[in-house]
């Protein structure tokens, strides 16, 4: 009889565990994201009234630029409104702190068809099974462990697997050092090279300007040198057409008198001569031998002019 109200307590207290973890459930379920499938962070609402997180829905809208769809009715909007859900978030606190009842660890404690605790592990169902199911027919030709037993030999096989992965990691870990040594000494080789391109192009840089600036300087010092030149050629020039100048003048003022005045020259020399002796010496040879030539063809002409007009 006791047996039997045990059960039936058990049964009863199942049935509103069972209830319980339902609507925590549910709870759950309202307050997960349909996009992450996680608790919602920083809820938002759009216009259909649907609830994502905003991160989510911002990622989920990013690429459009128009007619917004709801992730969960599809329906469009013509814009990102965006509404902050703050009860919603209240209530996702809520369900955070609270948790389902843990109604499995009896169930599977008991057998289903004999309700009787579950002692022995059948190695060939790979299942608990309870004394009852040892002694039937389905498991009588099978291999049985006692729970503890077939637990610690699966403990030892899961050891075993974890310390094979261990050193793994361990290996793993040694090759991720030594890649991240390689990576140090190239980043270290690389600002080296990097300094030394740097420093050869600054002592270049430096070398060419250098370079521009003496070829400058030689070539405005040449410049002022064959300026000065010219500039003396030239100075020189204007004192010789100054001369030449004045020296036509005269020639002029020779030529318009009478011919015995003329003829009256120092010394009895002759115009020309005279010209000649009045010639600058520095003159450029081959306008010296010019002007002497216009000089005599202009006398020649002049005492021309006078013969025929005697005659």
């Amino acid at each position: 009889m006791k047996r039997f109200m045990a059960r039936k307590c058990w049964n009863i207290s199942l049935q509103l565990n069972m209830a319980a973890a339902a609507q925590l459930q549910s709870l759950k379920e309202e307050a997960t994201c349909s996009i992450c499938l996680e608790y919602f962070t920083e809820p938002v609402s759009v216009e259909c009234g649907h609830a994502f997180c905003l991160s989510c829905i911002t990622q989920c809208w990013e690429a459009l630029e128009a007619n917004f769809p709801c992730p969960q009715c599809r329906e469009t909007s013509q814009s990102k409104t965006l509404r902050p859900y703050r009860q919603l978030g209240n209530v996702v606190e809520i369900a955070r702190q609270l948790h389902l009842p843990n109604t499995t660890p009896q169930e599977e404690n008991l057998c289903r068809e004999h309700e009787e605790k579950l002692k022995l592990f059948c190695e060939d169902d790979q299942r608990p099974i309870c004394v009852i199911c040892r002694e039937s027919k389905g498991h009588r030709a099978h291999t049985v462990l006692p729970i503890p037993e077939a637990a610690q030999e699966y403990k030892d096989k899961l050891y075993s697997q974890m310390e094979h992965l261990k050193k793994e990691l361990k290996q793993m870990q040694e090759w991720g050092e030594e890649e991240s040594r390689k990576a140090s000494e190239l980043e270290g080789n690389i600002m080296k090279q990097r300094e030394n391109i740097l420093s050869t192009f600054e002592h270049l840089k430096q070398f060419l300007e250098k370079e521009k600036q003496q070829l400058l300087s030689r070539l405005e010092k040449e410049q002022e040198e064959k300026m000065k030149k010219i500039q003396e050629k030239l100075t020189r020039l204007e004192k010789q057409q100054s001369t030449h100048r004045s020296l036509i003048t005269e020639l002029e003022r020779k030529c318009q008198q009478q011919d015995v005045d003329l003829l009256k020259v120092r010394g009895n020399q002759k115009p020309i001569e005279l010209a000649q002796q009045s010639t600058h010496r520095g003159l450029i040879p081959e306008m010296e031998q010019r002007y002497q030539q216009q000089d005599r063809d202009l006398l020649k002409k002049h005492f021309l002019q006078k013969w025929i007009g005697d005659t």
